[in-house]
């Protein structure tokens, strides 16, 4: 078990805890997803994994209320992260290590989602960024204030955000790629006659999908 590089545990309705995690010292990716009755979580554990790279725990919506806590692995490079027991609008900054350039936040169906503007997570947004991953906010509307000190992103992926109607200005110029998937208010807007083509149109690859 000490030698594990990579643990998935996907749709495990059966898993009530995880107790130990500090001795898989080899451990490089820890994926969680789909777990509803998940309470347990040794997230304290977290900065011992020294050679974790890759984190992903999410729709884990009965995991301890204090998760999560700001304790990362400290080689952290991508997190994906979300519909856990407390609302993300009640995170506090989290002290993310400076390695960590991928994020995605996830509001699951069963999260009370409040997040209306991206100023409410900008305290989440490390400027170490580079990709950001929005996906599943209800009633986020904009994307466009709270994110302006992510002056290193290159990738931008929007996704099931259907009141979503705003982008980043500032930050389209250095944009590589942009993905934006049924978000149908920003849809027509960057469509080749839409208001924001003159805006997008250098992006190297541009993906918009409704479904």
């Amino acid at each position: 078990m000490p030698m594990l590089q990579t643990v998935e545990l996907y749709s495990w309705p059966n898993l009530t805890k995880i107790i130990e995690l500090k001795q898989l010292i080899h451990l490089t990716s820890l994926a969680i997803g789909d777990c509803p009755n998940m309470e347990s979580f040794p997230d304290h554990e977290l900065p011992n994994l020294t050679s974790l790279t890759h984190l992903i725990i999410y729709n884990c919506p009965s995991t301890d209320a204090s998760f999560p806590r700001g304790f990362w692995p400290p080689k952290l490079h991508t997190l994906f992260i979300g519909g856990l027991k407390k609302p993300i609008l009640e995170w506090r900054p989290q002290n993310f290590p400076a390695t960590l350039v991928d994020l995605g936040l996830y509001c699951s169906q069963s999260e009370e989602d409040d997040v209306s503007r991206c100023s409410q997570l900008s305290h989440l947004l490390p400027s170490s960024l580079t990709t950001l991953r929005i996906d599943r906010f209800k009633k986020l509307k904009s994307v466009s204030v709270g994110v302006q000190h992510l002056t290193s992103l290159q990738h931008l992926f929007l996704g099931g955000c259907p009141k979503m109607k705003h982008l980043p200005d500032i930050l389209l110029p250095s944009l590589l790629s942009l993905n934006i998937f049924n978000c149908p208010k920003l849809k027509g807007r960057c469509s080749r006659r839409g208001s924001y083509w003159s805006r997008i149109s250098h992006i190297p690859r541009i993906k918009i999908n409704e479904e």
